[in-house]
């Protein structure tokens, strides 16, 4: 569970920079603020992910935030500006996703969406 002001949320995915989780303690149930999140969408937390968490993730100042939908088989990237608040930066449901957050990951979108490919994809990159 990571800790807002006024919701604890956990996120489908997150990540800590080094710097962040470096004082992590093997029994901790609460944690700060992670630098990157992704959500999953689903119908019944659509609401909630694209509304108060959004909120809360971009106030807390996640500087990372990705939204997947399952159903329309997009991923929206929203990167947080200078002002503290998040733009979308990408929308799509094709081509390569590029974290700002996580260097050196880059995902193929139609991975996330395919069994097979994202089978294929994790083979390839343990073979590198």
């Amino acid at each position: 569970m990571i800790q807002c002001t006024r919701n604890d949320y956990e996120p489908d995915i997150c990540f800590f920079e080094k710097a962040i989780s470096k004082d992590f303690k093997t029994d901790q149930a609460l944690f700060p603020i992670p630098n990157f999140i992704v959500e999953i969408l689903s119908p019944g937390t659509e609401k909630r992910d694209r509304g108060i968490k959004f909120d809360d993730y971009q106030n807390h100042g996640v500087k990372e935030y990705w939204i997947i939908d399952p159903q329309a088989q997009t991923v929206e990237q929203f990167l947080l500006n200078k002002e503290g608040a998040f733009e979308l930066n990408v929308k799509s449901d094709s081509g390569d996703l590029k974290s700002i957050q996580i260097p050196h990951l880059v995902i193929p979108i139609p991975v996330i969406f395919d069994e097979k490919l994202a089978h294929d994809f994790v083979k390839k990159i343990y073979q590198a």
